[in-house]
């Protein structure tokens, strides 16, 4: 059963990033920083918090970018510039923070600021988690919400 804490933050999540989810715990499990005290979002352990959609989340936002790259007949160059300007942990956490997502982050105990490595994390797992609910075509609208 669902937390009022999981309702209230997947409620706020979702108008940000402009999807609903189907599997509300991917979400949720997403919002998990590493270290949080949510150790299972639905039937899934998460004992790392949202390490594993992050992972997964940037492995599908650069797959978004050379796809675009790649429809636009441009030099391998200027993939590596957007992969890098893109998916850099600086643009990551300042577009997360200019969304407001900080605000729904589960931080590990003591933590009162989401740090800049835990933010970008946290737009990775987002991209992950949206790629593992909707699939792929989900993903673009909500990177472009998110100003990537």
């Amino acid at each position: 059963m669902a937390s009022a804490q999981m309702n209230n933050a997947v409620d706020g999540v979702e108008p940000i990033i402009g999807y609903v989810f189907k599997d509300r715990y991917l979400l949720w499990e997403a919002l998990q920083a590493a270290g949080s005290s949510v150790l299972r979002a639905g039937n899934r352990s998460i004992p790392n918090g949202n390490k594993r959609l992050a992972l997964l989340g940037d492995t599908i936002l650069q797959l978004v970018l050379v796809e675009q790259w790649y429809a636009g007949g441009q030099a391998r160059v200027v993939f590596d510039r957007d992969r890098q300007r893109v998916g850099s942990n600086n643009n990551l956490n300042t577009l997360g923070i200019q969304a407001g997502l900080d605000f729904f982050v589960n931080l590990a105990g003591g933590t009162t600021v989401v740090s800049p490595v835990t933010m970008s994390a946290t737009v990775e797992a987002i991209l992950g988690a949206v790629y593992l609910d909707g699939g792929l075509p989900a993903v673009t609208p909500v990177m472009q919400a998110l100003g990537l």
